[in-house]
C-alpha cells in the first residue's frame, strides 16, 4: 500500500510496520518492533494523546491536511487512527497518507473560482462608480476652465462684473488660497480612480483588440525602454540602474497577441520586482529575462528572474489574487499582477506562475505569452 501503516499496542510500542513506513523513516522492522513509537516515528508523538482517546472511546479519529515540514518544503498528510481489539488485546492502526497533491490543487480551484467570482464581482462595482466618477472630473474640469484666467470667456467676464468684481481678482484669490492646487488633486485623484476601474472591468471584458503577430523579444525589449522612462517607476527608484540580462532563444516564432496587453503584463512584473529588489535594499538589483520555446505546448515561455528578497510560500500562492497586497495602504491596489494574470489566461490562453523561496532572491515568474 501507498499509506504508511503503523500498529501500536496500548503501551505505544511498534507491533507492526509496513514498507512505507520504511521508506518515510529509514527503519526496519525488526528495528522499530516493540519500540515506542515516539522514539521510532518522532513526528507521531502529537497522536499519542489521540491513540489514547480512539482505543478508550473505540472510535476512529480522523486529522486532514496535517502540514509536515520536509527539507525546504511543506508537505500535507492525512492520519487516521483506526483501534483495535482481537483476542483481547488492545491496540491501534496509524495510517497516514501524503495529500499534497490534493492539497494543491483544491488550492487552485479555490483561487480559480475566486477570481472568477471576484471578476464579475469587480465588474458590477466598476460600472456603479463609473457614473459618478465621470461626474466628479467632468465637472472638475468644467470648474477649472471657468475660474481660470488664461482663455477669455464672455460669460466668466460678465458674471464678475455681476458680482462687483475681476476675473484677475478672482484668480489672484483662488491663487492665494490654493485652489488650482486643490483642482489639479482631484483631478488626478479621480484619474487615478479611473485607471483602477478600468482594470476592474479587465476581469470580465473580452479584449476587443486586434490580435496580430510579433516578435516576442522585441516586444521585451521595447517594454524595458519603456520602463526606463516611465514616470511611476522613476519616481521610487532609478530603473536604469537596474541590470538587465537578456537569455533570447534565436529563432523563435512570432507570437499572436496583443502587444499592448502583453507589454502591461511585463510592465507590471519589472515593476514589483524592482520595487522588492530596491525595498530590501539589493546592492547590485538585477533582472534576468528569458524566452524559450516549448514545442510540446507549441508555445513561447517567458521568464523573469530577479534578485529580490524573495516570498514566502504563504504570499507566492496569493500574488496573482485580486485585491491582495503586501504594500502600505494608498501604495498598491492589489490589481496588477491579478490583471496580469486575467490577461495572459483569459484573453490570451496561456499560463502564469510564480516561483520563489524567502531569502534566496530568486523569484521567477513564467509567463507563456500566448499559444504561437
Amino acid at each position: 500500500m501507498p499509506s504508511v501503516l503503523v500498529v501500536v499496542d496500548r503501551k505505544g510500542r511498534v507491533t507492526l510496520w509496513n514498507k512505507s513506513a520504511e521508506q518515510a523513516t529509514g527503519l526496519t522492522f525488526d528495528q522499530v518492533h516493540r519500540q515506542p513509537l515516539a522514539t521510532v516515528f518522532p513526528r507521531l508523538t502529537d497522536q499519542i494523546h489521540s491513540i489514547e482517546t480512539a482505543l478508550d472511546k473505540r472510535e476512529i479519529i480522523r486529522e486532514s491536511k496535517v502540514p509536515i515540514q520536509h527539507q525546504d518544503e511543506t508537505l500535507f498528510e492525512d492520519i487516521t487512527i483506526f483501534p483495535l481489539v482481537a483476542n483481547g488485546v488492545e491496540g491501534a492502526v496509524i495510517r497516514l497518507d501524503n495529500v499534497t497533491e490534493r492539497v494543491r490543487i483544491e488550492e487552485i480551484m479555490i483561487q480559480s473560482e475566486k477570481m472568477l467570482s471576484v471578476g464579475g464581482l469587480a465588474a458590477g462595482m466598476a460600472h456603479e462608480i463609473n457614473n459618478p466618477l465621470a461626474g466628479i472630473l467632468q465637472t472638475a474640469d468644467v470648474l477649472a476652465n471657468r475660474l481660470s484666467n488664461e482663455t477669455l470667456i464672455p460669460a466668466n467676464e460678465k458674471a464678475a462684473t455681476t458680482a462687483g468684481t475681476t476675473m484677475s481678482a478672482i484668480q489672484t484669490f483662488m491663487e492665494l488660497r490654493g485652489i488650482p492646487r486643490m483642482l489639479k488633486t482631484i483631478k488626478e485623484s479621480g484619474s487615478r480612480v479611473a485607471a483602477i476601474v478600468d482594470n476592474m472591468l479587465s476581469f470580465a471584458r473580452k479584449s476587443d483588440a486586434t490580435v496580430s503577430s510579433h516578435n516576442i523579444a522585441e516586444l521585451i525589449d521595447r517594454t524595458l525602454t519603456l520602463a526606463a522612462t516611465d514616470y511611476n517607476l522613476k519616481k521610487q527608484y532609478d530603473f536604469k540602474a537596474i541590470e538587465i540580462h537578456k537569455d533570447y532563444e534565436e529563432n523563435l516564432p512570432q507570437v499572436p497577441c496583443e502587444n499592448a496587453k502583453i507589454q502591461q503584463v511585463l510592465l507590471n512584473i519589472l515593476s514589483n520586482g524592482a520595487q522588492a529588489m530596491v525595498g530590501a535594499g539589493a546592492s547590485k538589483p538585477r533582472f534576468i529575462l528569458r524566452t524559450r520555446w516549448e514545442p510540446e505546448r507549441n508555445a513561447v515561455r517567458i521568464e523573469i528572474e530577479d534578485n529580490g528578497p524573495g516570498m514566502e510560500p504563504a504570499i507566492s500562492r496569493r500574488v496573482f489574487e485580486p485585491f491582495y497586497t503586501t504594500k502600505p495602504v494608498g501604495v498598491g491596489t492589489g490589481l496588477g499582477l491579478s490583471v496580469s494574470y486575467f490577461i495572459i489566461t483569459e484573453n490570451h490562453g496561456g499560463e502564469m506562475t510564480v516561483e520563489s523561496s524567502p531569502g534566496k532572491g530568486r523569484p521567477v515568474h513564467h509567463p507563456p505569452a500566448c499559444e504561437a
